[in-house]
């Protein structure tokens, strides 16, 4: 077979997937030579595509591929991603401006507002040529559209921690505030910390939020479950926006299609982040999981309500994957998840998981709220499952693992759920449980909904408790906390008691987290202002102050304030409503 000659390909544009083999190939010591054999291109085409991945705001480069060298050297995570797209936006941009396109209307007094906050915060100041240049670039006229002290803040924040100001990156600190640190540090995703959780969560929201068209907004808000709400099914979608199902399935298709190429900050920052988490492009390191348990993984973390056959090829083609390369790391994500239960159910026969269950439950006995004169739970006989849309079990939504102390079935929700129907399972304290027996009423945002209490045990010593699951970073969300005092007032005229926890943590830790009162006094004096609170005003309103999300739960939970996620909002306490039947 004959191979092309180096200048037939000239002409052809580069794609991310190339882009990636040529940095590999920088990784693996190639020269010019080999780097232009192997990719069939010239020379000069290839030095030019390397210099696409040095910085525009550093010293010029006369060698690109051994600045690129040296600097995977020292940092393997180098998101030349972020520094091509940066360059690629900026020339897009000067190729407008040459040609007298308009650009979106904005306030003189604004963009030189932007302008004299990028002067300050980074102490140079621009000649008048270059001025013009500035203040007629699109990026600049979007940054004049945030607010004054959000911009102000990420603009600080920024130049603290790496002493540069990049205009596309100042945009997406403005739009989602902790979006540019992110790194690839797997061990954040597996530990599941919860900053990067959240940072992440809230990129998925911006990201969907900065599509152009409405219609894609809305469709990939219900299927990925953005803004309090559920994940919803086609026929869910159909019926809301009515129309067909394969019509709702076609929008999906075209917005996920167009959040993949949308060029805005958040998108383009949640493409490059997923890029480089999943290894979806490139080979995992040694000692890291392949790139079908990495999706798995983010799909658990990014979108917990929606089901894995789903979210795994979603997430997979935002990574850089195609649409036969995301289904079969789909199929091989299934496989991974059979073999994890499969695993865990071996595990079960074992008697160090009962030692170690037995050591978790004296731990979290001790954070249990009782009520009132205790009472003995319902015999076992008499409790079954109420849980909703049991037919979607068969479709692979929820899970099923096999319990020895119930000698059956137990269906689970999430993997959460699943570690604390293991602890129960093997803690000899617990004689039986059964997962969501009860039905509660509750009110929220003016609508009366029922509420299914994840968990109800009974102790083998006659006591009777309703266990809550949540990931303790969700405990103090509105609908939550909502949720939890209804069970509160369930459990106090009954005698049981109750505890929310992930099956190693429990609500009292963010309750009694220690936060700084500077903070405190900063955000309650924001609400107070405000009223309400966006995550890039809060981080605003926090100042230089350190904030994490522990301590920003912590507080909600004492000082009663709602908070709302995907997308993040923050407001006073509501208004007491009238009680439940």
């Amino acid at each position: 077979m004959q191979h092309p000659a180096p200048g037939s390909r000239r002409g052809r544009a580069w794609s991310d997937a190339e882009d990636a083999r040529l940095v590999e190939g920088v990784r693996e010591g190639l020269a010019l030579s080999g780097l232009a054999e192997r990719h069939g291109r010239t020379e000069g085409g290839i030095h030019a595509r390397l210099d696409q991945f040095v910085p525009q705001s550093g010293p010029v480069v006369d060698d690109p591929l051994e600045w690129l060298r040296a600097q995977l050297a020292s940092d393997p995570y180098y998101a030349w991603r972020s520094v091509r797209d940066e360059r690629q936006s900026h020339q897009r941009r000067e190729r407008r401006h040459s040609a007298a396109e308009p650009v979106p209307a904005a306030g003189a007094g604004e963009t030189a507002g932007v302008l004299a906050d990028w002067e300050q915060v980074t102490g140079h100041v621009l000649i008048p040529e270059r001025r013009e240049v500035f203040l007629a670039r699109k990026v600049v006229h979007d940054l004049a559209a945030t607010p004054v002290d959000v911009r102000q803040t990420a603009a600080r924040r920024l130049w603290h921690d790496s002493q540069q100001l990049l205009m596309d990156n100042w945009l997406l600190e403005c739009v989602c505030p902790g979006a540019v640190a992110l790194t690839a540090d797997w061990p954040l995703i597996s530990e599941r910390d919860a900053d990067t959780v959240l940072v992440l969560r809230e990129l998925v929201a911006a990201a969907v939020g900065e599509m152009p068209a409405e219609r894609d907004q809305e469709v990939l808000s219900r299927r990925l479950g953005l803004h309090d709400q559920p994940a919803q099914t086609l026929e869910k979608v159909s019926e809301a926006l009515g129309i067909s199902r394969e019509r709702v399935r076609q929008l999906q298709t075209r917005a996920i299609r167009r959040l993949a190429k949308t060029a805005a900050p958040a998108c383009r920052k949640l493409r490059q982040i997923l890029a480089e988490l999943s290894c979806v492009e490139r080979v995992p390191p040694e000692a890291g999981p392949p790139a079908a348990e990495r999706l798995l993984d983010l799909a658990e973390v990014l979108l917990p309500s929606v089901a894995p056959r789903q979210a795994i090829p979603l997430l997979a083609r935002l990574a850089g994957a195609d649409k036969v390369r995301a289904d079969n790391l789909a199929a091989e994500a299934s496989t991974i998840r059979i073999l994890r239960h499969e695993t865990a159910r071996r595990e079960a026969t074992r008697q160090r998981n009962i030692e170690r269950a037995t050591r978790r439950w004296t731990a979290l006995e001790g954070e249990i709220n009782w009520f009132g004169a205790l009472q003995p739970a319902p015999p076992r006989s008499e409790l079954e499952s109420l849980r909703e849309d049991e037919g979607v079990v068969a479709r692979g939504r929820f899970g099923v693992w096999r319990c020895p102390k119930l000698d059956r079935d137990v269906s689970y929700e999430s993997e959460t759920e699943l570690r604390v129907i293991q602890l129960l399972s093997f803690a000899p304290q617990i004689a039986y449980y059964q997962e969501q027996p009860l039905a509660i009423s509750y009110q929220f945002a003016g609508q009366q909904r029922t509420y299914y209490p994840d968990v109800l045990a009974a102790t083998k010593d006659g006591r009777c408790i309703l266990i809550e699951v949540k990931p303790v970073y969700e405990m103090a969300m509105a609908i939550n906390v909502a949720k939890y005092q209804a069970a509160e007032e369930f459990c106090r005229s009954r005698g049981w008691g109750l505890v929310a926890t992930d099956g190693n943590r429990t609500r009292g830790l963010i309750e009694h987290h220690a936060v700084d009162p500077r903070l405190e006094n900063a955000l309650a004096a924001a609400l107070s202002a405000r009223g309400e609170l966006t995550w890039p005003q809060v981080r605003a309103a926090a100042g230089s102050l350190p904030i994490d999300t522990l301590g920003l739960c912590s507080l909600i939970l004492k000082r009663g304030w709602a908070w709302h996620s995907r997308p993040y909002r923050l407001r006073l306490a509501p208004a007491p409503g009238p009680s439940g039947p």
